[in-house]
Formats: C-alpha cells, structure tokens, sequence
C-alpha cells in the first residue's frame, strides 16, 4: 500500500525536523502523527486516536484546536521538548490538490516569545557558549524583549566564572560548540539541575556565517562599530551563532535586536553561585522560590519591564560610585515624594509590556485587541512623561526625555480597530467600517445591492419603455431582469436572455452581474480587505520598534526606581554613602531586611564597622539559634543594596566599593556528588583565597568544623591569619571554636564579636544583639534543651561537660600550635573596654558588656 499525498508530504517535514514535535495544520487543527501523537497524547493527556493514510495500520494520531496552540506549546517545552509549527500556506478553497505547507517556526525552550506563556517579570534567555582552548566567549538574548549581551572569559578561572554567569543568567537553553560539549559537565550549575544541558550545534559556530548575520542585524559597515574588532572573533562567533539559531527557528531576522551590550565584569560586584544562593538574592532556599528572598521584597514594580530590569539591578550590584549615586539621587526624590511617587505609580498600573509587545510587532503577530490596548497606554505618556519632566535627579529626567508621544501610533490605532474585535480572525470584523471607505461599501453591500437594485429597476423602466420590467434573484441565474411577452418587442440588444418561462423572459446585463459579484461576494472581499488592512497597520508599527523599546526602557527604570523608594518609605530605610574615597563598611543600626518583612514584632537592630586596619575580620561567637548567620548575610545584603542602588535598613550607613562578596555558609549541594563536607569546604575556601582581593566582602560561617577539632581549629585560625593579613580582606567569621578568640591582639585586624545571651532559670534567652569580646561557651546543651531533647539526656550531657572542663582551657593559635594561654582572657577585657564607647552604648549593651568582663576576669 501506498502513502496518502498528505502523509508523504507529513513524513517529509518531519524528517527536516526530527528532534522536534511536529504541529501539522489541517484546517482548524494542528495534527500530530506516529511517535509525535503518542509524546502528545502522554504528556498533555490527550485522546490518541488513528488516521487512514495509506498503511496497513491506521497511524496514531493526535490534535489540538488551532487558537489554543500557545497553551499546549508551552506545556511541552517546559518539559524540554521542541516544537516545529508547519503552517497552511495556501487557501483550502483556492488550492488545486494538496494545500502548501511548510515549517514556518520552531520553538524552543529558549525561543519562546509568546508572553501569555511566559513569567511577566523574568526574561527567558537563550544562552550559547563558545570554548576554545584559552577563552569562553558566552552571548545570551531574550528574543521576547530584544535584549542581548555578550561576554568574554578567560584565565584559569574561566570555567568557574562561566559558573556564576550561569546562576546570574539562568538561560532555558543553552547551545555550544563540540570542543566545549565535554566541559560543560563539570559546570556545578548543570551537575546541580540549576541550568539544562548544553546543546551541541556545531553548523552555528563560524566565523564568516557570525559576521554577516550582525552586520545585516545591526545593519552596521562592520564589526568594529559593535565593539567586535578583528581580536574579537570569538566574541564575534558566540555573537552570530545566537542570530543565526533565531533566524534558524524562527525563519527570518528578529528585526526588535536592535543594540548589542558588550559586557565588562569590572562593572559590577561579582557573585558566585554560592553567594547568590546563600544570601537568597532572587529566591529563598528554604522556600525555592521568590517569595522570602530579596527580589521578592524590593520588587514592587507595577509593569512587567520594570519587574525584569529590577531583577537585574539585583543581580548586577554596580561599582561605578557615580552611577549608584545617580540611581540614590533618584530614590531619594522618589522617597520625599508621596505625590510624584504614587502619581507615577498610578500610571504604571495595567501599563502594557511594551517591550514584549515589540517581539510580537516584529514578527507580524500582534493581535488587534493587543493593538488597541498599546493605543491605550501610549495615551498615558504625555502624563508620565510630564511627571518625569518635573523631576530634579538625572535619571528620571533623562527618562522623561526617552518618552516619545507617538500620538500619531495611538490614533491610526484607535482609529482602525474595532473595540469589539474577536479573538478569531478568521471571519473578520475586527477593523471598524470607518477607517476604510472601500470596506464601509462591502460590509454594506447587501442594503446598498437592495437599493441600487430599485434604482436599476427604475432607470430600466424609464430607458426601454418597459413598464412592467422588473429585477429579481435566484440561485441558478442570481440576479436577472425579467420581462413579460406583451413587452418583449421593446427589450434592447444589450440584455442577454438567460431563462423563458411561461409568461415571460428573463435577462442579464453586464452591469446587473458587476453587482451580483459584489454583493454576493462581499463578505468574502471584506475579510481579505481587511487582512491587507491590518497588514499594513502591523507594518506600520514595525517602522517604530526602536522608539517603543525606547519608552518601555524609560518606564522601566522609572518603575524600579520608584520600587526602591516605596519600600524605603514603607520600611523605614536611609540612603547609605557610597564611596571610593573612604575604605570601610561603617553600619550604624542595621537589620536584615528579609527576615525584618517576614517576622512578627520589632527586629533586633546591629552595628557593623570593617576597615582595612583594625577592624579587617570580625570574629563572631555565640551559640546556634542566636542569630550569628542572620547577622552576616545582614552585612552582606546591606552593602549589596547599597551597591544596587537601593536605600537600606539601619539609622546610616557608611558603604566603599567593593568588587566581590564571597560566602561559606552551611553544607553545600556539592555533597550529593560524593565529596565530603570537609572537602566541598575546603575547596570552596580555596576559591576565596584566590580570588578575593583587598576591596572583598568575605562570609565564612563555621569554617573547619568537617574535621577534629585541633586540625579544624589550626585551619580556622590559618584561614583567619591570611585573610587578614596577606589579603585584608573584610571578612565575617563565625566559629564555635572558643580557642580563636585569643587571635584578638595577636592577629592584626582581628576583633572578637559575640551574640549576646540572657541565662535565667536555667534556660537562655537569645537576645540576637551583637556586641564586643567572645562568649564565655557555647551554650550547646541549653540549645539542645530548646530543641525538645529528653531531661535525662541534658543532665547526663551536663555532667560529662563539667568531667570534660575540669582539664582546663586550650587556646590555638596562628601557628597551629595548640597550648594554654592563661592571659587571653585579660588581654580581652583590654581590647574591649578601650573599644567601649560609652556616649553611645545603651543600657542593655552595657549590662552585657559588663557581665562578660566580670565573667573574663574571674576565669
């Protein structure tokens, strides 16, 4: 048996595309077949049925509705799967034979631009990494938004930086050349699930194929205009293979890429992947998901763009001081202002995603109810633009004058498209019978037929003579003029006899079937009248892609800006200073402003000063429970606010640039790939030692505590001793380890830090303030007491620590050399009543304070 016509031409597309779903178009269907239907079917949980088509078994078959495509689409490429669109490219009715059909799309993880199906304020990045020997060049776009930017890596360390590109980036896909297929299993972001396989497409990876798909894309002479010289041609490459899987996917240029960013890491504050996750910038690790992180707490943007380029400013802090101070002159205005700040707001509201709304202009997509609802939010910007106008601070200023009126946009639109339009196309109606005079004649061809016909009638009558002529209509002949026998003498040469009944004759005139057409026609002429309408509107609006993606980049830094100053207006927090000039973290009265939003009652507000001289390493004691990691990602997520750009919480702060914030905090994921704690802590400290400099941020959290307790002690201390003085470094340190406390006065920069606990009645209350000296123990069994232990189990464990305390005190120190150390305790008390200032020390602090002296001072 042979194949039916249609299946041929079905397994011919398929075989095109044979790492894709095929979506066949059969009149209002899409149609999948064989191994196709049967995927379908499972994971959309669709009836499989059959087809006749030539075999001797029916092929499993499977469909969905033409208009609900995108949902299905979407459902399938979540679960990683691509889909190739083969459209109908002729007309059913016109077509002689098979209907023309062909592939006009495919979409993939990383190709989506239909924003129904998307996350509104998070970019979906198509990512593509080219390695060679000595360099990662890495370019990723959002083709929903027309945002692309590129990189280069190299060094020793270039694997590890392509790392935390990765966490910052997340793209939905990836694709690479051969030579880098290998290494991008040993990537923690892949090995840990955070990002998808890399896709080897080695055909998009060449230098000749890059440089004429940018030229034409950007339409530039040359490469060297873009920042992609002659020394650039792995950059160039990585560049081009993202056009060139675009223009693959999508057959065509995707015409809203419009500007290329070349990016400098010396721009931004570098964070890894384990500073990222363990500070819960953009999602919380106990919850894995926005909610209990920082984006979710500063995220109050009323538009999708500013939601998308707030998450940016939180995963790119600047170091550029005039820039932060740009974006803090903005915030600070914002702030002071009720009125302007909720005036804009206000027009924020419902404000279309402009920028997403661009992909669907470009690629002729666009809706008429989307058309009507730009027209809509295009009527807002003389307001906003007003508004932003009237502001004093640079940045909302400049995006005043970004905003284009574009009236003339709003009226063709309003002008053409009928507020009533229908989601379906298909049967027209959706261009008002007003815009266009020729349409307003064919919707109204069926009473302007009637009346002409009577009219015809008459002025037949009044030519021939004929006073019984008459005009009538049936299905055979349509239209016709009948005359009866008495008045056939008098008929003209013109009329051609069509039909002879018994009492009469009827006729056709060219101009009687001239109407015929139209009003028989119309509605079919209407409907294609209208397509050409609306194509010329879509056309239209390509023409202003670049002044569109303008107004949605001014609204959207206009809508994170004004973010930031609600929540410092609602949270109660300060503009920080930031600055080169001076070298330290001065924070008076911080808090951690996650934990703060999400708990109930006042959170416990610390002071933080770090500098390059004798506050270069905070040493941190005190039980679990009593807030040491709290207050550390405390530290770090201030001066990272600061460096976003943000106001933060505390009474003032005092903030220097920095470059990198380095965190070691709890165990890591790395453990599920057979490395032991001690290891994965080790490497992850080995990673800060070589890559941390002077104007570093550093977090370590317990270190040394994967192995004994003297060798952890001595790598404590170690650790401690070079970061303070070969790197100085500003580091927190937190440690159980009570013996590294007398590293104060011995190691420079060095000061001991405790959280403060109440004992009473014997149990302890964490009063989650930091203050100077270290603890007197840890508390662990009043912890464990807490935690719901059996009382027989605590006071058993109590009378084994007092055997265990009576061989005495040991000390470390940074030498690794272990022995007792009868005057650290004395040295101490020193240290920390000369770092007491008593003017501003409040009464709680200094009754802490003075209790841990007496208690120093009599061991």
């Amino acid at each position: 048996m042979a194949l039916s016509p249609m299946m041929k031409h079905y397994l011919e597309m398929k075989e095109k595309h044979p790492d894709a779903i095929l979506f066949y178009r059969l009149g209002d269907f899409y149609e999948m077949f064989f191994e196709d239907a049967e995927i379908v079917s499972r994971e959309l949980e669709l009836t499989l049925t059959g087809k006749d088509c030539g075999l001797e078994k029916r092929a499993p078959m499977c469909g969905i509705p033409h208009h609900a495509a995108p949902t299905y689409i979407s459902r399938l490429i979540a679960e990683g799967y691509k889909v190739a669109i083969c459209e109908q490219l002729s007309d059913p009715k016109a077509s002689k034979g098979l209907v023309q059909r062909d592939v006009v799309q495919i979409v993939t993880p990383g190709t989506v631009f239909e924003h129904d199906v998307l996350e509104a304020k998070r970019n979906n990045f198509l990512m593509s990494v080219y390695g060679t020997k000595n360099k990662i060049t890495v370019c990723y776009s959002d083709i929903s938004t027309g945002f692309i930017e590129a990189l280069e890596l190299s060094g020793d360390e270039r694997i590890k930086l392509l790392d935390d590109v990765l966490a910052r980036v997340k793209p939905s896909e990836i694709l690479c050349n051969l030579a880098f297929k290998n290494e991008s299993y040993s990537l923690s972001a892949v090995k840990l699930g955070y990002v998808p396989e890399f896709y080897q497409k080695d055909e998009i990876f060449e230098y000749s194929k890059a440089k004429n798909i940018i030229i034409e894309q950007f339409a530039v002479n040359n490469l060297s205009a873009l920042g992609l010289s002659t020394d650039k041609k792995e950059l160039s490459i990585a560049v081009g293979s993202v056009l060139l899987y675009f223009e693959e996917t999508q057959k065509r240029l995707i015409s809203n890429i419009k500007k290329l960013s070349i990016i400098q890491d010396s721009r931004y504050v570098h964070l890894d992947i384990l500073a990222r996750k363990n500070l819960e910038l953009a999602q919380s690790s106990s919850l894995n998901q926005k909610k209990g992180s920082l984006l979710w707490l500063l995220d109050k943007t009323k538009t999708s763009m500013g939601g998308r380029l707030l998450k940016s400013f939180i995963d790119q802090p600047l170091r550029d001081q005039q820039q932060i101070n740009d974006r803090l002159d903005s915030v600070e205005e914002l702030a002071g202002d009720l009125i302007l700040r909720e005036s804009l707001a206000d027009t924020f509201n419902g404000f279309l995603d402009i920028e997403r709304k661009c992909s669907k202009i470009a690629a002729g997509t666009i809706t008429p109810k989307e058309c009507l609802a730009l027209a809509e939010t295009l009527k807002r910007l003389p307001e906003i633009k007003n508004l932003l106008m009237g502001c004093k601070s640079k940045l909302l200023r400049e995006s005043g004058e970004r905003i284009v009126l574009l009236s003339d946009i709003q009226k063709v639109l309003t002008d053409a498209i009928d507020p009533m339009a229908p989601a379906n196309l298909k049967d027209g109606g959706y261009i008002l019978s007003s815009y266009n005079e020729e349409l307003y004649q064919l919707r109204n061809a069926g009473e302007y037929g009637k009346q002409w016909l009577a009219e015809y009638e008459k002025d037949q009558k009044e030519r021939t003579g004929i006073k019984n002529l008459k005009t009538g209509y049936n299905r055979v002949f349509g239209y016709y003029i009948e005359v009866t026998n008495s008045g056939l003498s008098m008929v003209p040469d013109t009329y051609i006899r069509k039909q002879t009944t018994t009492n009469s004759e009827r006729y056709i005139t060219p101009e009687l079937k001239e109407m015929e057409y139209k009003i028989l026609n119309s509605k079919e002429q209407s409907i294609e009248l209208e397509s050409k309408l609306y194509a010329e509107i879509k056309n239209y609006l390509v023409s202003y892609i670049s002044e569109l993606s303008e107004i949605s980049s001014a609204v959207a830094l206009a809508d994170c800006l004004i973010s930031f100053a609600s929540v410092a207006a609602d949270k109660n927090y300060v503009r920080p200073k930031i600055s080169n000039d001076f070298k330290h973290i001065k924070i008076v009265a911080g808090r951690h402003p996650v934990v703060e939003a999400m708990m109930e009652g006042e959170f416990s507000s610390n002071d933080t000063i770090l500098d390059e001289n004798e506050n270069r390493t905070m040493l941190i004691t005190g039980p679990n429970m009593a807030g040491k990691s709290t207050y550390m990602r405390q530290v770090a997520i201030i001066t990272l606010m600061a460096h976003m750009g943000s106001f933060v919480p505390a009474k003032s702060a005092e903030i220097s640039i920095i470059d990198r914030v380095f965190t070691r905090v709890g165990a890591s994921d790395d453990l599920a790939f057979g490395q032991s704690t001690f290891m994965v802590e080790m490497s992850e400290v080995s990673n800060i030692i070589n890559n941390a400099t002077d104007k570093s941020l550093i977090i370590l959290d317990e270190v040394g505590r994967g192995t004994s307790t003297y060798d952890g002690m001595s790598i404590a201390s170690a650790i401690i001793e070079y970061l303070s003085n070969h790197l100085h470094a500003k580091t927190l340190f937190s440690t159980h380890y009570h013996e590294l406390t007398d590293l104060e006065g011995k190691i420079d920069g060095v000061k001991n830090y405790r959280v403060m606990v109440k004992e009473w009645d014997n149990n302890i209350v964490f009063l989650h303030k930091i203050a100077r000296g270290s603890a007197n123990r840890s508390f662990g069994i009043e912890v464990a007491k807490l935690a719901g232990l059996p009382n027989e189990l605590i006071s058993r464990a109590k009378e084994i620590l007092i055997e265990r305390e009576s061989t005495g005190p040991q000390s470390v120190v940074a030498n690794n050399e272990v022995k007792i150390d009868t005057n650290a305790n004395v040295a101490e008390v020193i240290n920390i009543l000369k770092d007491t200032d008593m003017d501003n020390i409040s009464p709680l602090m200094a009754f802490g304070t003075l209790q841990n002296l007496v208690d120093k001072v009599k061991k």
